[in-house]
């Protein structure tokens, strides 16, 4: 072991099996959260953002209770003694942030276009995370990456396919989507070590769940007039999808570096894209999306290669 600088102690020459399939899990699940929400709105008739926000909030609240029953820590303990500034950070940037763009994403955008626009935040950890971490900064050739990620995108959203949307909408959506959950990364690194990854988590998810719920009350009407059964298996799914996926993915972000896990999120735009092709029928996964999707997954798996050499290295 050696101490890496990003305030953990982690393996710096190989990474471990465990490390892939955790990382390969949360991929999965939040990927199919593309495709599940798109046939929710229709199925569901979430027809106004408020409606959805509410559903997205009420989703949340479950699942920071269903993370509170796995805490060893007491949560309540945690929420008093834990620093304010980097539990509001973790919060408002991973919970509320994020999926105030997230949900606004998924009207504008297509469930393909939408998961690969995701891998924005994969370059917004890496830049935050040199500013606010003081992590190592890029090689020339990861800057060279970060371009090829940039061409990626651009040939996305040129030519995205049919049912795209607004996909001018969707890159802004999606780009508060990855400062957002880049921004509550950089905090639960801050944070996680000295008082509990699930904890943290579960904090998170139940309030920002709430203040989702909050922003959304509004359209409270609509959204019990017309909730059903389905509504609520579909919540719980995503509440089990986002309890376990969160407190995974914020348990690896305890133990290792951000610029590390920035480059595995490439997982999650292939599942979604993968995902979204096969369950939306009304979707067609357009050139753009193909060639572009293809070159920004290379380009993120580059940038993980070469993060692993640096730390060999180091």
């Amino acid at each position: 072991m050696r101490f890496n600088p990003l305030f953990c102690w982690y393996p710096m020459k190989r990474l471990p099996l465990n490390f892939y399939l955790q990382a390969l899990l949360c991929a999965a699940l939040w990927g199919s959260a593309f495709p599940v929400l798109k046939l929710s709105y229709a199925h569901l008739n979430l027809e106004s953002y408020g409606e959805k926000l509410l559903f997205a909030g009420t989703r949340f609240v479950l699942a920071g209770i269903l993370v509170t029953l796995v805490c060893r820590r007491s949560v309540w303990q945690t929420a008093l003694n834990a620093p304010k500034g980097p539990l509001i950070g973790v919060t408002l940037g991973q919970t509320f942030g994020q999926y105030v763009f997230f949900y606004y994403g998924m009207i504008v955008s297509s469930g393909a276009l939408g998961a690969l626009l995701n891998g924005i935040g994969s370059l917004m950890w890496v830049l935050l995370a040199l500013l606010i971490l003081k992590s190592g900064f890029p090689s020339g050739k990861q800057w060279i990456a970060f371009g090829f990620c940039i061409l990626g995108i651009s040939l996305a959203v040129y030519a995205p396919g049919i049912g795209s949307g607004n996909v001018y909408l969707g890159v802004a959506a999606f780009f508060g989507v990855g400062v957002s959950g880049a921004v509550g990364a950089i905090f639960m690194k801050k944070i996680a070590s000295e008082h509990g990854s699930r904890a943290v988590t579960a904090i998170s998810l139940f309030v920002g769940g709430v203040l989702l719920v909050c922003v959304g009350i509004g359209s409270w009407r609509p959204f019990l007039a017309d909730y059903s059964w389905a509504t609520f298996g579909t919540t719980v799914y995503l509440s089990f999808l986002s309890a376990t996926a969160f407190t995974v993915w914020n348990r690896l972000i305890e133990l290792y570096s951000i610029n590390v896990l920035s480059a595995f999120r490439f997982l999650i735009p292939l599942c979604g894209v993968v995902e979204s092709a096969l369950f939306l029928k009304n979707e067609t996964v357009g050139i753009g999306i193909v060639v572009g999707g293809a070159i920004l997954i290379v380009s993120l798996f580059a940038m993980g290669r070469l993060e692993n050499k640096q730390l060999e290295k180091g």
